[in-house]
């Protein structure tokens, strides 16, 4: 083991700055294959809310998800996102989290999305040996809780449209990025 707890030889994630701005890298955490798994609300919810409709009947879902907000001084911040699609294999390069404010994605035109997501070390670093995969449909959006570790969005089948929703005030705080020294 190194004095981090980790394996020897495993590679330790390299924190960068993002202030905010989108990732255009994929992450990745290791040379093994992880499967993905199709999103239900249980398995999501050790790191946030899936929501999606139930069928043809008129329903409305109050409180559906936990907004938060850790710094009284943040505004709402809902931004417009198309990302393209993954070609082949996609391999997780990078994790971010937002210590102080959940982060929402909405799918708008019904494109399959890779929802990635690993817990938290004691120190606060991600654990991505317990990256968890999953297949979102084109009905289901995500809502990750304040603080936990997620990849970037990817689109699967076609150029995604989202809406993502969060609490910034422009600063490094917004967003922490940690590239992975070995993609997963």
């Amino acid at each position: 083991m190194s004095p981090k707890g980790r394996p020897e030889g495993e590679s330790t994630p390299k924190r960068v700055s993002a202030e905010g701005s989108p990732v255009s890298e994929h992450v990745h955490a290791g040379p093994q294959a992880i499967a993905a798994r199709p999103l239900t609300a249980e398995a999501f919810a050790p790191y946030g809310q899936g929501l999606q409709g139930t069928g043809p009947v008129t329903e409305r879902k109050e409180f559906a998800s936990r907004m938060q907000n850790g710094r009284p001084h943040a505004k709402p911040n809902m931004t417009y996102m198309k990302v393209l699609p993954a070609n082949g294999r996609v391999l997780v390069r990078a994790v971010e989290r937002h210590p102080f404010s959940n982060q929402t994605f909405v799918p708008l035109n019904g494109t399959r999305h890779l929802v990635a997501v690993c817990p938290s070390a004691p120190d606060g670093s991600p654990v991505v040996e317990r990256l968890e995969v999953f297949v979102a449909s084109g009905s289901q959006a995500v809502n990750y809780d304040a603080n936990v570790w997620h990849a970037p969005r990817t689109a699967l089948s076609a150029p995604g449209e989202f809406v993502m929703f969060r609490w910034d005030d422009g600063g490094a705080q917004d967003t922490e990025l940690m590239a992975l020294a070995t993609p997963i």
